[in-house]
This record gives structure tokens, C-alpha cells and sequence, in this order.
């Protein structure tokens, strides 16, 4: 008889402990409520004269599906007392149900809830015991206090068929169970692309993957903070993303950044990790968390994609000691050789170009990732080397030589670019010349790119046993052909960066042990630099050598030393002008100015002034005024002097305006171009 009597009771804890246990999909309602009986005679209908009022106590569990809160299912254990009349015993009925019901919202507090139940009900009366079917149908107003405790107040009706039947209120407590109700939280979509070291600091601004989440919980969260956090790799979570409300049913989304630290550049195999996002939130006043746990890819520190071109500009690490002792070392060769040509960057980009061959560094295709394969697929990985690990190795293919080059030279302070063609990418540098300055000094600017205002030199960076010349020469060509047919870029490195910054090198490379040998890197740099110097001049200088012995006009012999200057040889070019410096104010104007590039002002100074003197309307003369006055310190001057030529010519002023700030402003806050126009010279023509 006890075994018939305990399996209602053992078959409800079985299904009650099922109900519990899945709540750690949603969300599992229990509640506790004690209640007050007392009899009706609708189907009964002596129960009124049978039985007093009495009470008991029900214990349930209740389902809530996280995708729909407003259904209620599971299950209820209740016991019941009841005195009877005319009779000294009362009875005792326990009822295991199955119950189920929906719930209606009244604002963000308050929810009408009617629940229906039936099962079996075991009844004692006077010794005697009886099983019957048992159901019920009440309606519950439940009143939340917290997100997780609600108080419950009701009524309804029950019946024990054929023994008993009656109306109850009851009042008691819901305690809500399961991640459904700590978590309101539900991820409906989550992506974290995999993690590249070097883009570490891009990460900060630039989104890796994306989040969709949905409110399923009962309540409007307040004040949503997300943040995204990499255990070692991050110093703390970096919050990407605040919601001031989310409604219950509402889904938002937003994009996952983070701020990785430099310990991530020690990856130098994949790696596995572990993330969290988590979720800050107020609920009902009250301030709570949900967290979600991820996986995340991260790539070695030398991994890149080639989605996008432009990342390559965060492997240019121009302030690497090995770089730095590299390229100044390159520099200090320049300054040896008694040779001049063009400006200082198209000499120092000789120079370093030169200095691959010194130092024994070779083109080399990487058959595991050849640029020209991988960048046809924006998604397939390559290694790229760090610009000390290709000083290191002694061998790159085209885009580890590209980097390494853009590298060296923006570490002396020359402006670099990248050029993309299909299946290549190679450099190009700033020549700081203006495009008609450019276009003098070369004769045309066809081996040239003029972009962002400024002229480009491009360089064909893998023919390193060719020389610079020829690296020049197949570089423009490479150029012209693909921007025919619009498949050529040029992406700016500082540009670049401000996207995809540069980061520190991995910190455990040695130092270089040797340097290019400066004696053999000289001989070639000088021998080159001439030859190229002397190409370049020939043709024009010939034709001006024989219109000089055939007329006696000044013009040919201006122009000469022009076609000199312009090349950096100031000996000859000087040697011209004064042959006719008493009787051209272009001469003594171009005189000044090899006197201003060698530093020499009160000189560069008379010169002007003797040029103005001649040709008081000379606006070059007017500038070279100004600029030596600027250097002289003498600022007033300076100022008038500059003041006058923007009244004569306002757009060859407007290329110096840092003339006219007085006291000297920095040139390239006043237009686009990083060039200092401190040692542009405008030569008189």
C-alpha cells in the first residue's frame, strides 16, 4: 500500500526535477504558495454540507521557453487539509499535477496569469484512502519585486472528482531559476573573425566581428554596456558599445572592437583563446552582468590578408632601432658624396636603394605565399616579414622589400606610398618638387605620379641588381600600364596609417651585426648618381651650349645654369650666372638661391635685393626676400616682403603662406602636402 501510495510522489519530483534542470536553457518559474479553501457545490452539491474551509500549501515549477516568455508549462505538488462536518476527521488530499498557462504583461511590474493543472490527487479520510483525478483553473496577478522574486496573489477553483470541490485565493512568492532569468540576455547572432597581431592597433577603432542580441527577459535593461575581453592579450575589457535601453522582444547589434596589447605580437604560431563578452546592465534598479563566452582565432604576428592593400603600412616600422641605425648609417654616405641631384629625397631614395645590393639583400619569391597568388584572394593568409626580420634574412619577395623600403625611408623623414598592381606591389616616394618643378627638372612627368598634390617616384623595389634608375624606369612603366586600365593604386603610407597604425617591432630581434660597407656603398651610390645625373643633362645640355656660342642673349646662358641647379651640380650652375649677373635679374634671383641652399642668407639676401633692383615687380626675387629675411630672423621684414608678393602674385604666395605667419608656423598646416617649402626654391627662368 505505501508503494502505491509514494509513486504520484516520486513520478512528480521526477518530472519536477526535469522542469528544473532545463532551465539552464530558459527559464524555470518556482513557486511557493499557501492558500485558503473552501467548498462549493457546483458538481458536489451536498460539499458545502460536508466540508469546512481549510487550507493547504502548493509548490510548483513552471517552464518559461525563452523565445516565448508569455507561455507557461510543468508541474505542481500540493497538499490540502480540510475539516468535514458533524465528524471529528478531517481530509487530507496531496495532488501531483501537470500544468501550463500563459502570462499577459501589465507594464513593466505586473502580469495576469491564468493556469489550468490536472492530474491525480491522493486522498485520507477517517483511516480510509482513495486516489481520484484531480484539475484546477485559477487566475494569478504576479507582482515583480526583483528581477527574480515576484509576489503572487489569486484564485480559482479545484475539484477531486467525486470527493471534493471548492474555490481558493492564495497568496505566496515566485522565485525565478535558470540562465533565463539571470540572463535576458540571448546572442542571436555572434561573430569574431580571427585576431591579426598586427593590425592590434586597428582593433581599437575597427571592428573584428559583430554581435546581435535580443532582450528575452521580462524587463527593459537600462544603461547596456558591452565589452570584449582576451585574458593575457588585453590589460582590461574594452567596452564597444552602449545602449541606453533595450524593451523587452527588442534585438540590437553592434560592432566588436578591443584593445589588445603588445604582448600579442609574441604570437608567432596560431593559437586558440578564450573570449568574453560581457553584458553590464540595470534591470528594475537593480544592476546585473550576463557574460558570453567565445573562441577566438588568432594568427601568427607576420599573418596578413590582402583585402585590403592599405594594412602593409602597419608592418612599416620606421622607428625600429635596427631600421633607424640602418637608414641613418645610408644618410650619413650621402653627405660624403660631393654629388647633388634633384633634392634630398630623390639622393637618400638612391642611396638606401643602392645600399640592398652593398648589403646583400635579395629579391626572393616565397613559394609557400607569392604575393602575386595571394593577393588575388583577399581572404588566403601570407607571412610577411618585418622590415628588421628582411634586413635579418637578406631576402624578401615584393611586398617584404616594399615595406622594408617605405620603412628606411620614412625614418629619415621622407613621405612614402605603396603602388598596387595585379599580382605586385612595390613603393614610391615623395620628390617634395611641385608637378610644374618636376616637369622642368625631367622634362615631362610621364616616369612620374602626381597625386594629393604632390609628385611620386615610383620604384620598381625587387630589381635591386638593376639600379635605382632602372627600378625607376620600370616602376613608371608598371604604373602607366595599369592605371590605363584603371587597375593600378597608390595608397599613401601616412594615409595608410591612420587606419592600419604602425606598431613596435617584436622585441626579441637582435641588433643588426654589420651595416652596408660605406666605402663600396659610396663608390656605387656616386658612380650611379653621375651617371644618372649626366644622362639626364646631356641632350638639353647640348642644345643650350650651342645656342650660347651662336647668340649672345643671356637666356641660354640662364637657362643653363637652371638645367645645373636643377640637378644639384651649384658649381656650374653658379659658374653661369655670374657670367651674366651684372645684366639679369633671373641670375642674380637663381644666385640667391644656391646661396640660400647653402645656408648662406645676408648673401642670398644681396642677391634679391640686387635682382629687385633691377626688376622691382620680380616676384621670385619677393620671395627669396622673404624666405631669407624669415631665416635671418628678421620677421617684420619678412612680413612686408610677403605681404607685397601676395598683392602680386596670391597663388605663388599661397605655396609659402608660413611666410606670413610672422613668427614662422609649420608649413604643413597650411595644405595637404608633408613637405617643407622652407627649402623649395623657386628658380628664375
Amino acid at each position: 500500500m505505501r508503494h502505491v501510495r509514494s509513486r504520484p510522489l516520486l513520478l512528480m519530483m521526477m518530472v519536477l526535477a526535469l522542469v528544473v534542470a532545463g532551465s539552464a536553457a530558459a527559464q524555470v518559474d518556482v513557486s511557493v504558495l499557501p492558500q485558503f479553501l473552501t467548498p462549493l457545490g457546483l458538481t458536489i452539491p451536498d460539499a458545502p454540507d460536508l466540508y469546512r474551509p481549510g487550507g493547504g500549501i502548493r509548490v510548483s515549477g513552471m517552464y518559461v521557453p525563452a523565445q516565448a516568455r508569455w507561455l507557461r508549462a510543468g508541474g505542481e505538488l500540493g497538499f490540502d487539509y480540510v475539516d468535514t462536518e458533524n465528524t471529528d476527521a478531517a481530509l487530507f488530499m496531496m495532488s501531483a499535477h501537470a500544468t501550463g498557462g500563459v502570462s499577459f504583461t501589465l507594464g513593466e511590474t505586473f502580469a495576469l496569469q491564468p493556469i489550468v493543472s490536472a492530474g491525480y490527487a491522493y486522498s485520507l479520510w477517517d483511516g480510509r484512502s482513495a486516489g481520484q483525478f484531480s484539475a484546477a483553473a485559477d487566475l494569478q496577478l504576479a507582482w515583480r519585486i526583483t528581477p527574480q522574486l515576484s509576489v503572487v496573489a489569486g484564485g480559482g477553483y479545484t475539484t477531486r472528482v467525486g470527493l471534493y470541490e471548492g474555490a481558493r485565493a492564495f497568496l505566496g512568492t515566485t522565485f525565478a531559476l535558470g540562465t533565463g532569468a539571470r540572463e535576458p540576455l540571448t546572442p542571436t547572432q555572434i561573430r569574431i573573425d580571427p585576431v591579426f597581431p598586427i593590425l592590434y592597433q586597428y582593433y581599437d577603432h575597427g571592428p573584428f566581428g559583430a554581435i546581435e542580441i535580443e532582450n528575452t527577459g521580462a524587463d527593459t535593461l537600462r544603461d547596456v554596456r558591452l565589452s570584449f575581453f582576451v585574458n593575457e592579450y588585453m590589460d582590461s575589457p574594452r567596452t564597444f558599445a552602449r545602449f541606453d535601453r533595450i524593451a523587452r522582444g527588442e534585438r540590437v547589434e553592434a560592432d566588436v572592437v578591443a584593445l589588445f596589447n603588445n604582448r600579442i605580437l609574441s604570437v608567432t604560431e596560431g593559437e586558440r583563446v578564450s573570449a568574453q563578452v560581457t553584458v553590464d546592465y540595470t534591470a528594475m534598479g537593480r544592476p546585473a552582468s550576463q557574460t558570453i563566452r567565445e573562441t577566438v582565432q588568432i594568427h601568427n604576428r607576420n599573418a596578413l590578408t590582402w583585402d585590403d592593400d592599405r594594412k602593409a603600412a602597419a608592418f612599416v616600422t620606421a622607428r625600429d632601432p635596427n631600421i633607424l641605425r640602418y637608414a641613418r648609417n645610408t644618410v650619413g654616405v650621402v653627405e660624403e658624396s660631393p654629388l647633388r641631384a634633384i633634392n634630398t629625397n630623390f639622393t637618400v631614395a638612391m642611396a638606401l636603394f643602392e645600399s640592398f645590393g652593398t648589403f646583400g639583400i635579395t629579391y626572393v619569391v616565397d613559394p609557400q605565399s607569392p604575393y602575386e597568388q595571394l593577393s588575388q584572394d583577399a581572404f588566403a593568409l601570407d607571412f610577411i616579414q618585418f622590415p628588421s626580420q628582411t634586413l635579418e634574412y637578406r631576402a624578401g619577395d615584393c611586398d617584404d622589400l616594399a615595406i622594408l623600403y617605405n620603412a628606411l625611408l620614412e625614418s629619415v623623414g621622407v613621405e612614402t606610398a605603396f603602388i598596387t598592381t595585379p599580382g605586385h606591389i612595390y613603393a614610391a616616394f615623395n620628390l617634395d618638387m611641385w608637378p610644374e618643378d618636376a616637369e622642368r627638372t625631367f622634362g615631362s612627368l610621364d616616369n612620374l605620379i602626381v597625386y594629393d598634390d604632390a609628385v611620386w617616384l615610383p620604384v620598381e623595389i625587387t630589381a635591386i641588381r638593376q639600379g635605382f634608375v632602372t627600378a625607376w624606369e620600370l616602376g613608371a612603366r608598371q604604373w602607366r600600364e595599369a592605371s590605363a586600365t584603371g587597375d593600378g593604386e597608390i595608397h599613401l603610407t601616412h594615409q595608410a596609417w591612420q587606419v592600419y597604425p604602425p606598431v613596435a617591432s617584436p622585441g626579441d630581434g637582435l641588433m643588426l651585426a654589420t651595416l652596408p660597407d660605406r666605402d663600396r656603398l659610396l663608390a656605387t651610390y656616386s658612380s650611379r648618381l653621375d651617371t644618372f645625373i649626366t644622362r639626364s643633362i646631356y641632350s638639353r645640355e647640348q642644345q643650350l651650349l650651342g645656342r650660347i656660342r651662336s647668340d649672345r642673349d643671356t637666356r641660354p646662358i640662364n637657362a643653363l645654369g637652371v638645367l645645373y641647379a636643377r640637378h644639384g651640380l651649384y658649381d656650374r650652375a653658379a659658374e653661369q650666372f655670374r657670367r651674366i649677373a651684372s645684366r639679369s635679374a633671373s641670375a642674380q634671383v637663381n644666385l640667391g638661391n644656391i646661396a640660400y641652399l647653402r645656408d648662406e642668407y645676408p648673401r642670398a639676401l644681396e642677391h634679391f635685393r640686387a635682382a629687385l633692383s633691377m626688376e622691382p615687380a620680380n616676384t621670385t626675387a619677393l620671395l627669396g626676400t622673404a624666405m631669407a629675411q624669415h631665416q635671418l630672423h628678421q620677421h617684420g621684414a619678412a612680413a612686408a616682403s610677403y605681404a607685397q608678393l601676395t598683392e602680386q602674385d596670391a597663388e605663388l604666395a599661397g605655396r609659402y603662406a608660413w611666410l606670413g605667419t610672422g613668427g614662422g608656423g609649420d608649413a604643413g598646416t597650411t595644405r595637404a602636402s608633408s613637405a617643407d617649402d622652407r627649402t623649395r626654391m623657386v628658380w628664375d627662368e
